[in-house]
C-alpha cells in the first residue's frame, strides 16, 4: 500500500507522515501541480489519499482505479446523519433549507428555541465552518456568501444552540475505534490524547455509534461531545480529508495494514 499525503493541508503537518516514515512505508507527497500534470494517474494501485477535504472529494468523485479516497459526500451529509443517527445527535430535528430559502422565509427559525442558533452546511465539504449565530437579522454574509463561496442555493442546517462542555475526535477503522483525542473547537486543535488501553466513556460511546454499521467507508471520523451532562454525536467526517489532531498516527496506519485494506 502506498500513501498519498498532502502534508501542507494541516497546521503542523499530517500526523500520519512521521508514522509512515517510522514504519518505512511507501509515501508520495501530494502537490497541487499534479492536477495539471496528471501525475496521479500513474500512482501505484491501492494508493490511499489523506489531505485537504477539497482534494479528497475531487479524487473520490473521479473514481480513479489506482487511488482510494475515503470521502463519501452523501453518507457524511448532516441530512444522512439525521436519518440514521438522530437518536444520538446533539442537534437533532434541525431546519434544512438554503441560504436563499432562509432569506426569503426567516420565519423558518421560529421553531428553534432561544436567541441563538447553530448553523452549518449540510455537506461534509463545508463551504463554511459551523458557527453560532444570533437568530435575528441574518444575511448571506453570515454564511460566508461572497467570501468563500457564491452559492445562494447552498443547502444549510439550522439547529437550536446547545452548549458543549467537551469534545472528542475518534478514528474508526474497519468498524473499530482505534484512536482518539480531545480537541478544542475554537482554533481546531487537539488538547489531549486518549490512551487506547484505558478507553474513556466518550470512546465507548463512539464505539456504540460505530457498531450501528451505517457507514460503509473503511475508515471515517466520529466527533462526540458532552453537553448538559450527556454524551452526544456532533458529526461524522470522511477520513481522507480530516484533520486528525492529536490522534495516534501510528495506530491508524497499523490498523489499515492489520485489516489488509483494499477498495
Amino acid at each position: 500500500m502506498t500513501w498519498i499525503i498532502e502534508d501542507k493541508a494541516f497546521a503542523g503537518g499530517d500526523i500520519l507522515l512521521p508514522a509512515l516514515r517510522e514504519q518505512n512505508q511507501d509515501v508520495i507527497l501530494w502537490d497541487d501541480s499534479f492536477w495539471d500534470t496528471e501525475e496521479y494517474r500513474s500512482f501505484p494501485n491501492g494508493s490511499v489519499f489523506h489531505g485537504s477535504l477539497e482534494n479528497a472529494a475531487r479524487l473520490c468523485r473521479m473514481k480513479l482505479p489506482n487511488i482510494i479516497s475515503l470521502c463519501d459526500e452523501e453518507r457524511f451529509s448532516y441530512s444522512y446523519l439525521c436519518e440514521q443517527y438522530n437518536h444520538y445527535l446533539l442537534n437533532g430535528n434541525p431546519v434544512f433549507t438554503t441560504i436563499a430559502g432562509l432569506m426569503e422565509q426567516p420565519s423558518l427559525l421560529d421553531v428553534l428555541q432561544g436567541d441563538r442558533i447553530f448553523a452549518r452546511p449540510d455537506s461534509p465539504l463545508k463551504a463554511f465552518s459551523g458557527r453560532v449565530l444570533e437568530k435575528r437579522n441574518l444575511t448571506p454574509a453570515h454564511f460566508d456568501y461572497g467570501f468563500y463561496h457564491s452559492d445562494m442555493n447552498l443547502p444549510i442546517v439550522l439547529c437550536e444552540y446547545r452548549k458543549i462542555d467537551a469534545e472528542w475526535r475518534f478514528v474508526c477503522v474497519h468498524g473499530t475505534i482505534v484512536t482518539g483525542c480531545e480537541y478544542a473547537a475554537e482554533g481546531r486543535k487537539g488538547i489531549g490524547v486518549i490512551d487506547c488501553n484505558e478507553k474513556n466513556e466518550a470512546w465507548c460511546f463512539a464505539q456504540t455509534i460505530a457498531n450501528e454499521g451505517m457507514q460503509k467507508d473503511f475508515a471515517y471520523i466520529i466527533d462526540v461531545c458532552q453537553s448538559d451532562g450527556a454524551l452526544r454525536l456532533v458529526e461524522m467526517n470522511p477520513f481522507s480529508g480530516a484533520d486528525l489532531y492529536l490522534c495516534d498516527g501510528e495506530r491508524i496506519v497499523q490498523s489499515f495494514y492489520e485489516h489488509e485494506y483494499t477498495r
